[in-house]
């Protein structure tokens, strides 16, 4: 009995010593944890994918040492505010929204530079590995930490006989008011601009007080504008530009290699985002898609060029070097375009 009391007593002490390891190391662990709040822009707030797919990304988060506090935003503006105003360690919002944060991957936006997907994840793939650092992570104390699709921009109409240029003159365009871009190729259209914002533009299409707006398919349910589409309208399905989702992060608030690791996971997970923009493409009706001629097309694809060039060199809106990337990305896919010969980009 003598013998088996000495051996609980040590066994004891040895799980007491082990426990106190075990303490000292979560407490070591826990310490060394950073812990951070991420703005989260998601129309359809806490219940849409966006916000969903940072919650995925939350867990990757911790597994580089830092814990993420989620905040979900259905105003996209505020989000950004409260970024700028360091009330966020980090926002998830559009592109054209961080446009004055890096002008670069703002560009990735740009008026008809990226058609369709496969050509997006072909400039995202390279500017997303450690050889984007420089032009994600700028000196500044703002950095590009991941960049997602967010959907092709289509042209919403409250009637189909708007599928031209021509057929557009005139007529009410709802137009976000801080983007440069979007206000120059209203006016290059001869329409009439209607000033709005994230949250009110739907509201303007629905009830018809303007002709058009434009909006991602993911949009197309969150923001119920299948109504303003009804029965007479519908979507042009012709890419206007590429709405992207990119995290941008106060640095200084994040370990070192947290931006590298984060934008390796926003180019593993890009088919992945994909498959939500796709279905909110599929959900559409086909009745409600309206076809252009390629000859329109091709029109409107040297509309989009001299748009282009135009907010590069005039409103210094484009960044040149992000231009040029992508017109070599175009032309690469298809090398009989008339621009791959012009290099005017």
């Amino acid at each position: 009995m003598k013998a088996i009391s000495s051996f609980t007593s040590k066994s004891l002490l040895a799980l007491s010593g082990l426990s106190l390891v075990l303490c000292s190391f979560l407490t070591i662990a826990h310490a060394n944890t950073a812990e951070v709040k991420i703005c989260v822009y998601d129309p359809s707030g806490a219940n849409g994918d966006l916000f969903q797919m940072m919650k995925e990304y939350k867990g990757a988060a911790m597994e580089w040492g830092v814990k993420v506090e989620l905040k979900p935003y259905t105003d996209e503006k505020i989000a950004s505010e409260d970024f700028k105003a360091k009330q966020c360690d980090g926002v998830l919002m559009t592109g054209t929204r961080g446009r004055a944060l890096n002008s670069f991957s703002s560009t990735l936006e740009a008026m008809g530079a990226l058609p369709t997907y496969p050509l997006l994840k072909k400039v995202l793939k390279p500017l997303l590995s450690t050889k984007g650092a420089k032009i994600l992570n700028p000196k500044g104390s703002t950095e590009v930490a991941g960049i997602f699709p967010g959907g092709a921009v289509y042209l919403l109409v409250r009637d189909k006989k708007l599928n031209s240029v021509e057929a557009l003159a005139g007529k009410r365009i709802a137009t976000l008011d801080f983007d440069q871009a979007a206000k120059t190729m209203v006016s290059h259209v001869k329409a009439s601009m209607s000033a709005a914002d994230v949250s009110t533009f739907a509201g303007m299409f629905n009830n018809g007080s303007v002709d058009a707006a434009y909006a991602p398919a993911v949009a197309y349910k969150a923001l119920e504008l299948y109504k303003g589409v009804g029965s007479k309208g519908g979507v042009i399905r012709f890419p206007l530009a590429q709405m992207t989702l990119q995290l941008f992060v106060h640095s200084d608030k994040f370990p070192e290699g947290f931006g590298e690791k984060s934008r390796a996971y926003s180019s593993k997970n890009f088919d992945r985002a994909l498959k939500a923009v796709k279905r909110a493409e599929s959900d559409i009706k086909t009745s409600q898609w309206v076809e252009i001629s390629s000859e329109d097309q091709s029109r409107y694809e040297s509309m989009f060029q001299d748009v282009r060039i135009q907010l590069r060199d005039q409103y210094k809106v484009y960044n040149s070097k992000a231009l040029k990337i992508m017109r070599i990305a175009r032309c690469r896919a298809d090398g009989a375009r008339a621009e791959c010969a012009e290099k005017k980009e």
